[in-house]
């Protein structure tokens, strides 16, 4: 059986071809002119350096790896919401019903570590407001095993994203 195709909004994959581009730059200028720099340095504080500057290296390979893999194999979904439906991309804003605290989620395709209001559309929040509008009651299975009850408060279209 083949991995299932990661899927994203247009505006997500805009977001990490810039990602990916900032990146390299990085990988291309920035780095090298560090370990210039730290050559300079004297005896344990050049070697100290350096290794900082191969650590960093290899953060920044293995993220550009991963990055030009996502975007050589996801699914990008192109439309907007219909209808003020929720989308990948859109933000949705939610009511906790049972507390009255609120919330802001943006739907993304992949979980977004970096990013605490991004919710993946295959999360059990990100399920359930999929396709939903504003005014929508959604009932939400969470992994503690509690069920929380969510009210779309307010749901905001993905940026739009300029054609290439």
């Amino acid at each position: 059986m083949t991995p299932a195709r990661p899927i994203i909004g247009a505006s997500e994959f805009a977001e990490y071809e810039l990602e990916l581009e900032r990146l390299r730059a990085v990988r291309a200028d920035d780095l090298p002119n560090r370990m210039r720099r730290a050559r300079e340095y004297v005896g344990a504080d050049a070697a100290e350096e350096i290794a900082q500057i191969q650590s960093d290296r290899a953060v920044i390979d293995a993220r550009i790896a991963w990055l030009d893999d996502l975007l050589r194999t996801t699914t990008v979904l192109s439309g907007g919401p219909a209808d003020g439906a929720t989308t990948l991309g859109s933000t949705v804003d939610v009511e906790y019903t049972r507390t009255g605290r609120r919330e802001s989620y943006r739907l993304s395709g992949i979980a977004s570590g970096g990013d605490a209001r991004s919710v993946s559309a295959r999360s059990p929040v990100g399920r359930a407001l999929m396709g939903r509008h504003e005014g929508d009651v959604v009932s939400v299975d969470l992994p503690s095993g509690r069920v929380e009850e969510l009210r779309i408060v307010a749901v905001t279209a993905p940026p739009a994203v300029a054609a290439a």
